[in-house]
């Protein structure tokens, strides 16, 4: 999901210390940035044109719009029951199980309800009470059932869309093709999920409703980041804010938070794990997070108060 307009800071590089390499792409349907450090600069380009082509793969594998992407075929695919690639049927077996975790909060069959809103559009509106109510019909995991050797059973025209996860899981995609490169100091940001390799990257989370500002100045230390904020893909409408990330029971846009942000080992795991706080609220978000290993969360409520989990403050850079 979205977090911060490239939210983090890097410190400054002493003539002794490797180079940092930079370099960004459109990919993902947002700006792909990726650092690394390095005495040797042609190979660190090189490792990041690897990385590159690997989140292009991902990027071409879970699209919505291209006729090419596996999860466009299986989106049009007619059969009831029907065999799909390897590594979408591992994302959405992980998918399935934060569905059960989370209640139903996090949810990757909600393509239906997506584009009745029109965010997978560049005219977003609110639509109709009756369409609203027939794209629900068309939702839910619990029209999924996941079966043996890469097949799956759906029930109705169930529509998957992975936007609350793909992004964090190509990060770190990325990052293992960087380190399989031999590069020991790396930053990869899609959008703002983000993850490094090192332990001198610093990260900023960027407040909701102000972009000059910084909530919290964050040490990564080889951990991913990401948030779920009501603030990068967002209309208005007679004053009131409708934003992409969609309760799945209502229809309607969650209600209840600005932001989500989630530290968790892996990106993948830190992306959807920010939806399912976003969409579950402070309480029930806090919960959750709680009971999951080796994930914390920063939240941010409505009226803009701030509410961290019981480890998140290890990762605070004070001052």
């Amino acid at each position: 999901m979205a977090f911060f307009a490239a939210g983090y800071f890097i410190a400054v590089s002493m003539d002794d210390e490797p180079s940092t390499v930079k370099r960004t792409q459109i990919l993902l349907g947002t700006v792909v940035e990726i650092q690394v450090r390095s005495f040797d600069e042609d190979k660190a380009d090189d490792a990041i044109s690897k990385a590159f082509a690997e989140i292009k793969r991902i990027d071409d594998l879970f699209t919505t719009y291209r006729k090419g992407g596996e999860v466009y075929k299986i989106n049009h695919q007619t059969d009831t029951i029907f065999t799909i690639d390897e590594e979408v049927y591992k994302l959405m077996k992980l998918s399935d199980s934060l569905w059960s975790l989370s209640k139903g909060a996090f949810d990757v069959s909600l393509q239906s309800l997506t584009h009745a809103w029109g965010f997978d559009s560049d005219n977003p509106s609110v639509p109709s009470t009756d369409s609203i109510k027939r794209a629900v019909e068309n939702s839910g995991w619990e029209n999924i059932f996941l079966l043996k050797e890469n097949k799956i059973l759906r029930r109705n025209t169930v529509e998957f869309n992975f936007g609350a996860i793909a992004k964090g899981y190509a990060v770190d995609k990325a990052v293992e093709v960087l380190k399989q490169s031999g590069m020991t100091a790396v930053l990869v940001n899609a959008g703002g999920e983000i993850k490094g390799i090192g332990d001198s990257w610093r990260v900023g989370v960027q407040h909701p409703r102000n972009r000059q500002t910084l909530l919290v100045k964050l040490n990564l230390n080889g951990k991913a980041v990401a948030t779920s904020g009501d603030y990068e893909q967002y209309f208005e409408v007679d004053g009131v804010r409708y934003h992409h990330i969609i309760n799945p029971v209502t229809g309607y846009p969650a209600e209840g938070l600005q932001s989500a942000t989630v530290i968790a080992k892996n990106d993948t795991w830190a992306d959807a794990v920010s939806t399912a706080v976003f969409v579950l609220g402070q309480v029930e978000g806090m919960k959750l997070v709680e009971l999951l290993k080796e994930t914390e969360a920063l939240i941010i409520d409505s009226n803009g108060n701030k509410k961290m989990s019981s480890g998140f403050n290890k990762f605070l850079i004070k001052g």
